[in-house]
C-alpha cells in the first residue's frame, strides 16, 4: 500500500479538486460516516472540513496533505490516505497516522528488530510453531496449506499460531488455520454494507474479476434497484441472494420477496453470523494464538472467530490487538489528479456501538509476563518458548 513516489506538480485548482473529491466520496460511501458524524461531533467536523478546504484553496497545503488530516479526524485505521512518510526515527508510517488523536504501539522503536517472518517448524517434539504475519497474500495460500501439512506430519500435539504483526488483508488466508483449530459452532457479529452506487459498482467489479457468468451480473443488477431505499444491507441478506447466484442456483422472485420482507422487518435480522464447523481435526490437542498490538482487521477477525469457535485455543499476548474491525471491506479509490489512493470502508459491524472493538481491540486470554523480545523475525523467540511451556504443562 506504500505510495512514497514523487507526486506530480499540481495547480491549486487541481489540489482543491482532489480534496473536494475525497470529501464527497467519503461522505457518500464511508460506512462509518453516520456513526462518526452525529449531533455531538457535527460542528467540529464541519469546522475541520471548512478549515482544510480554505487552506488548500489558498495554496497553503497540498490537497493530499489536507486529505490525510481529514481522514485522520475519523480515528478509523481503515479510513486513510494510502501514502507513507518517514518519521524522525527513520521508520515509515502511514501518512494519515500523524493526524490521528490515537495510534498503536510502534514495536520497531521498542525492540532491536521487529520484522515478523513466516515460520513453520517444531519448537519441541510436542509443540509446533507457525508464524503467520500477514493476510495480504504475500505469503500465499500454498505456504499456508503446506505449513499445516508440516504440522500434521511432525506428530506434534500442540499448535502455536503466532500472528504478531498481522495487520490484515483477506480472511481467505487464515481460513485453513481456523478449520484446523475450530471445534464447536459459534456466532460472530455480522456486518452491513452501506448501500451506495459505489458499493454496488465495487461488487459488480469483483464479480467480473471472478469471471462470473453474465446472467448473474444481470440478476444482481436486477436486485439492486429493489434495495435502493435501504441505507444499509445486512451481510446475511447479501449472502442470501448473492451466494445462491454464485452457486448457480435459481434465485426466484419469491426468494427476492423474502429478502425484501426481511429488510422491511428489522426484528428478523439477528445481527449475528452463525459459524458452522465441519469435522473437528483431532491432530491438535492444545493450541495457542499469540497476538500483539499490530494485529488488526482480518487478523482481528481471526481472533474473534477462534474465540467464538475453538475451546482448544488460548489467546496469549502482552497488549490488546489494535482495534480496527468495526468498519471494513475497504474500497480503494484514486484521487483524480495526484493519483494517491484513498481507503474507504464500505461495511460496518451491526449493533454499534455496543458491539464495537475499535481503538480497544481484543484482550489476550493470558497476558505474557515477559518483556518484549529483543528480536522478532524468523526466530523462535522468548515468548514462543514461554507459551510452549504453558501448553506442555
Amino acid at each position: 500500500m506504500a505510495s512514497f513516489a514523487q507526486l506530480p506538480e499540481l495547480t491549486v485548482e487541481q489540489h482543491l479538486e482532489d480534496y473536494d473529491f475525497a470529501v464527497k466520496y467519503l461522505e457518500e460511501n464511508y460506512a462509518g460516516f453516520p456513526n462518526k458524524v452525529v449531533d455531538s461531533t457535527l460542528a467540529d467536523y464541519e469546522s475541520m472540513k471548512a478549515r482544510l478546504r480554505v487552506q488548500v484553496a489558498k495554496g497553503e497545503r497540498p490537497g493530499w496533505h489536507a486529505i490525510a488530516e481529514y481522514t485522520g479526524w475519523f480515528n478509523d485505521y481503515h479510513t486513510r490516505l494510502c501514502r507513507d512518510y518517514k518519521d524522525s526515527t527513520g521508520h515509515y508510517r502511514g501518512y494519515t497516522d500523524q493526524f490521528r488523536t490515537c495510534h498503536g504501539i510502534y514495536y520497531d522503536e521498542l525492540m532491536e528488530e521487529y520484522r515478523p517472518q513466516p515460520v513453520a517448524c517444531k519448537v519441541t517434539d510436542k509443540t509446533f510453531l507457525v508464524r503467520f504475519p500477514s493476510c495480504y497474500g504475500d505469503i500465499g495460500m500454498d505456504w499456508v496449506k503446506r505449513s499445516i501439512s508440516d504440522f500434521v506430519a511432525s506428530g506434534c500435539e500442540n499448535f502455536i499460531l503466532d500472528i504478531r504483526g498481522n495487520s490484515g488483508g483477506s480472511d481467505l488466508f487464515w481460513n485453513p488455520y481456523w478449520q484446523l483449530l475450530a471445534d464447536h459452532e459459534g456466532e460472530v457479529c455480522d456486518v452491513e454494507f452501506r448501500n451506495t452506487q459505489a458499493y454496488r459498482d465495487t461488487l459488480l467489479t469483483e464479480l467480473r474479476s471472478e469471471e462470473v457468468p453474465a446472467e448473474i451480473h444481470q440478476g444482481v443488477q436486477a436486485v439492486f434497484p429493489m434495495l435502493a431505499s435501504v441505507q444499509y444491507v445486512p451481510g446475511s441478506i447479501v449472502r442470501q441472494f448473492l451466494v445462491k447466484m454464485l452457486d448457480g442456483q435459481d434465485f426466484s422472485f419469491a426468494q427476492l420477496q423474502g429478502v425484501l420482507h426481511a429488510l422491511a422487518h428489522p426484528e428478523l435480522i439477528t445481527g449475528k453470523n452463525k459459524v458452522s464447523v465441519g469435522q473437528v481435526n483431532a491432530a491438535v490437542h492444545h493450541a495457542a494464538l499469540i497476538v500483539d498490538n499490530v494485529v488488526a482487521s482480518s487478523g482481528e477477525a481471526l481472533v474473534e472467530t477462534l474465540k467464538a469457535t475453538s475451546y482448544r485455543t488460548t489467546v496469549y499476548g502482552r497488549d490488546n490487538t489494535l482495534g480496527c474491525l468495526d468498519f471494513s471491506n475497504c474500497h480503494m479509490v484514486a484521487m483524480p489528479n495526484c493519483g494517491v489512493p484513498l481507503s474507504v470502508p464500505m461495511s460496518r459491524k451491526m449493533g454499534l456501538p455496543e458491539t464495537g472493538i475499535d481503538l480497544v481491540g481484543f484482550a489476550p486470554d493470558v497476558r505474557i509476563p515477559l518483556p518484549l523480545p529483543a528480536r522478532l523475525t524468523d526466530n523462535i523467540d522468548e515468548w514462543v518458548l514461554w507459551v510452549t511451556e504453558q501448553l506442555e504443562m
